[in-house]
């Protein structure tokens, strides 16, 4: 009896029920390639530009803040008049003057010296003869002066006393025994008392000095 052998099943592609070819399956729930981006990478996206220009305006505010600030700044105030410091340039300097009847001698106060040269001394003295008493009068070097109350006038008082009570120009004061004066010069407050006058016109005056400014 002859034997029929069954052929070999083909790869034949499936055929549907409607008579057409299966084509290639994908899988389920795989976005197609249209799609783009998943939505957690635009989110991402969207936050960093949000934050980027949150960073803009943080920065443009800042920078009017400043400018604000700076014409804002108010202008320098001009510097006052340098007043006298605490500090004494020298303390208790002995001057001692000997003038005849008609002789002048003139003193520099920022030394101390006495018999200093006219155009730069502070002080000048009038010798007097008989029952005159000597006198002292602002030379060119000086600013001003002003008549001191206490020979413990620091150099705070000094400055009031010039402001508050100044000699007049060419003014003449009689030298006697506990006259105080302050005398400002070109670059000192200086002040002078005079702790003794003898009849023959010798004077003696004790000076203390302090840095203006």
């Amino acid at each position: 009896m002859p034997v029929f052998r069954a052929s070999p099943p083909s790869a034949a592609v499936p055929q549907d029920p409607g008579g057409y070819p299966d084509g290639p399956t994908e899988r389920l729930g795989a976005p197609p390639p249209w799609a783009g981006p998943p939505a957690s990478a635009r989110r991402t996206a969207v936050i960093a530009l949000v934050l980027a220009g949150v960073a803009l305006v943080v920065a443009g505010a800042a920078a009017v803040l400043a400018w604000r600030a700076l014409n804002r700044t108010p202008a320098p105030v001009a510097a006052a008049a340098p007043a006298p410091t605490g500090t004494a340039s020298y303390a208790g300097e002995t001057l001692k003057i000997r003038t005849g009847c008609t002789g002048v001698t003139f003193l520099d106060l920022d030394e101390p010296r006495v018999g200093a040269p006219g155009p730069v001394s502070d002080l000048r003295y009038d010798g007097r003869c008989g029952g005159s008493r000597p006198r002292l009068a602002l030379a060119p070097g000086a600013v001003a002066a002003g008549d001191g109350d206490d020979p413990r006038t620091d150099a705070a008082g000094c400055a009031k006393a010039v402001r508050t009570s100044p000699l007049g120009d060419g003014q003449l004061v009689s030298v006697a025994k506990g006259l105080v004066l302050c005398v400002r010069t070109g670059g000192s407050m200086v002040r002078v008392e005079v702790t003794e006058v003898t009849a023959d016109g010798t004077a003696t005056l004790r000076a203390t000095s302090w840095a203006a400014g």
